[in-house]
């Protein structure tokens, strides 16, 4: 009788192979496969972004074990982090010039000819932070740009421990002994530099101008959702949100922001919580 009824059943089945499905019954279809998409692409999406954020976070790190690598070795004392020389932790200008070769070139962030860290970087991949999508535009075809992060000025300057560009009597640390104020676990080390305004290697921070004169120098990205990825001294890394909307500069791709310091014009931002964060994990006023 099981039998019998089996038979049946394949037979309904390979009839209605034969006959085709109605138009109903495949619109019922095409239905339940959108309701699952619905319920499987924001999944699918959350895991590709938080696959994102993990290799973004990931970059800094690198760079940052590379820094802790190359003090190892010099006995305590950091890489040099200076702008416009050879004797720096990496090299090249960015910009969107499509005349310059340095936006390009990948052997300036690893031959240690030009960069001190290159010896401890395994890829030059780790200069670029993946959520950067910005792009040169040489001849007809768009070419993307090789570095997004730059360095804390205050680590690694090589001037007098007193003369910290636009932050006169505050520290600057040239030996991992002299980071007490602030500690390795709160100094900033790399972060991503707006794509605007990225140029040499440095991120300077106005620890001077405070309160109603406060103001970028160099202006922070905001690639991650309005937040960015700082490493610290220490090794670790943090993703650290902005609060002040006149923080979240919009990207022109123009490289406007650099211009506008290179003649002295920097981004205001009068008493910003964003400014205050970043003074309090920059520098701090020699004793």
């Amino acid at each position: 009788m099981k039998t019998d009824a089996i038979e049946q059943m394949r037979g309904l089945v390979v009839l209605r192979l034969r006959r085709g499905f109605t138009l109903v019954e495949l619109l019922v279809v095409i239905a339940i496969i959108a309701i699952l998409a619905s319920l499987l692409l924001p999944t699918l999406n959350r895991a590709r972004l938080h696959a994102l954020a993990t290799q973004c976070r990931e970059r800094p790190r690198e760079l940052t074990l590379a820094w802790l690598m190359y003090a190892e070795d010099y006995n305590g004392r950091v890489v040099p982090n200076q702008a416009g020389s050879l004797d720096s932790w990496v090299g090249g200008i960015m910009s969107f010039d499509d005349t310059a070769s340095d936006v390009t070139n990948s052997q300036k962030l690893i031959d240690p000819a030009w960069s001190k860290l290159g010896p401890y970087i395994r890829s030059a991949q780790n200069f670029k932070c993946p959520s950067d999508q910005s792009q040169v535009v040489i001849g007809r075809a768009s070419f993307p740009r090789v570095r997004s992060y730059s360095m804390n000025s205050a680590v690694g300057f090589q001037g007098q421990i007193n003369e910290l560009p636009f932050n006169w009597g505050f520290m600057s640390y040239r030996k991992e002994s002299e980071m007490a104020n602030p500690g390795p676990s709160q100094l900033w080390l790399v972060t991503e530099e707006h794509l605007d305004g990225i140029d040499d290697c440095v991120f300077t921070v106005d620890c001077s101008s405070q309160f109603g004169s406060a103001r970028f120098i160099s202006v922070p990205a905001h690639y991650h959702d309005g937040s960015a990825n700082f490493s610290f001294a220490d090794g670790h890394v943090e993703n650290h949100r902005w609060v002040d909307a006149n923080t979240l500069v919009p990207d022109r791709y123009c490289g406007c922001l650099a211009h506008y310091a290179s003649i002295g014009e920097f981004t205001s931002a009068p008493n910003s919580r964003d400014v205050v964060w970043l003074q309090a994990h920059s520098s701090s006023r020699m004793r």
